[in-house]
């Protein structure tokens, strides 16, 4: 089954519950990095395999890619655990006054959880080292990305030949050795993070190989080039707007849906530690009570529950952030739409210029994501 049957498949099977992951399963099938993809290109197309097949581009995603996706699940982890504690040492303090006898060991061991739980808390919104790393990783996987399909944009004449011709072939190949050589040094991009969370000044800066900033000449119309630009529409276009549309769907995984939910719920602790703090001062002032009553202390615990409850959501998912990335897959989205309708509706020359304005699109969203990420938190 091609890599478009299986998606519309996917897109087509019941939800998975309301925080399905929809990226589940993705499998970097554009950059034919599963073995699966390349058995079903070759037995459809053997000869584009032989030119779209990159076996040491392949190698470098991997350097790339697993670790960028092992440091978000660090990170996400790393959140989780936080709240765990400090949700713990809460449910403890509340729990206290049913301890008779325990009750100071408790709220000791109470204490200790929250302020462990908010201590890796300050550390996980306020450490730069991960975070530049994971973000680090990610611009070299999508770099990656970006040479594969840049590489045969900017050659498609070559490209095209190779499909049949072995000198062709072999030129090919010699020349994306040399491509390689232009993708950035894995030690030199955590450096670099800080100057790439900035603004593109020049779109020159798309391109992998500096020499691509200027256009080359579309090549003469051809069976090959026809073959070749539908699998790069397939591969380049409609698996970006594949990816996207994975990241705008209705379930509360997804970016848009879940800052709105956590925007609802931090209102709601956020109101709640009022009202209790509220109850609190009316228990004392008005009513004569101490602040070691039972009623006080615990409507005092629930009041610093709520807030602790409030940060913890916050550093585990910052609404601004998801809304932030919601409004920029947006807005990709429409960029990359208006792409695929120029690159159909035009010829050899309104292709190539699509699938290049894919290249630049693509990158600026890149570093906007590399911004936000950065400045979050």
């Amino acid at each position: 089954m091609s890599r478009a049957g299986r998606y519309a498949d996917a897109r087509a099977e019941p939800p998975r519950g309301m925080f399905r992951d929809s990226l589940a399963g993705w499998t970097n099938d554009d950059v034919l990095q599963t073995q699966a993809a390349r058995e079903a290109l070759g037995a459809k197309h053997p000869a584009a395999l032989r030119v779209l097949d990159w076996p040491e581009l392949r190698a470098q995603f991997a350097r790339y890619d697993p670790p960028a996706t092992r440091d978000g699940r660090r990170d996400r982890r790393f959140g989780l655990l936080s709240v765990g504690l400090a949700t713990l040492g809460l449910v403890l303090a509340m729990a206290s006054p049913l301890a008779v006898g325990g009750e100071r060991v408790i709220e000791m061991l109470a204490a200790a959880l929250v302020i462990a739980g908010l201590a890796m808390m300050g550390v996980h919104r306020l450490g730069r080292r991960s975070k530049t790393l994971s973000l680090a990783h990610r611009f070299g996987a999508e770099r990656v990305r970006a040479l594969y399909f840049q590489a045969v944009v900017n050659n498609l004449d070559l490209a095209a030949r190779a499909m049949a011709d072995d000198a062709a072939l072999a030129a090919w190949q010699a020349a994306r050795a040399r491509m390689l050589l232009d993708l950035p040094a894995p030690e030199d991009l955590p450096g670099q993070i800080p100057k790439l969370a900035g603004p593109v000044d020049d779109d020159a800066e798309t391109w992998v190989t500096p020499a691509w900033s200027t256009s080359p000449d579309p090549p003469e119309p051809s069976p090959a080039l026809n073959l070749l630009l539908s699998l790069l529409r397939g591969q380049r276009l409609s698996g970006q707007l594949d990816y996207v549309e994975r990241k705008l769907n209705d379930s509360l995984g997804a970016p848009g849906q879940r800052a709105g939910l956590v925007r609802g719920l931090n209102r709601l602790l956020l109101g709640a530690a009022v009202m209790t703090g509220a109850m609190a001062a009316v228990l004392v002032f008005a009513m004569g009570r101490t602040l070691a009553g039972p009623d006080v202390r615990l409507a005092l615990e629930v009041m610093v529950g709520a807030i602790v409850a409030a940060a913890a959501v916050g550093v585990v998912n910052d609404d601004r952030l998801l809304a932030g990335d919601a409004n920029r897959y947006a807005a990709y989205f429409a960029a990359l739409a208006k792409a695929r309708a120029r690159f159909d509706t035009g010829g050899p020359a309104e292709k190539l210029a699509a699938l290049r304005e894919v290249e630049i699109v693509c990158y600026r969203d890149l570093r906007e994501f590399v911004g936000s990420h950065w400045r979050s938190r």
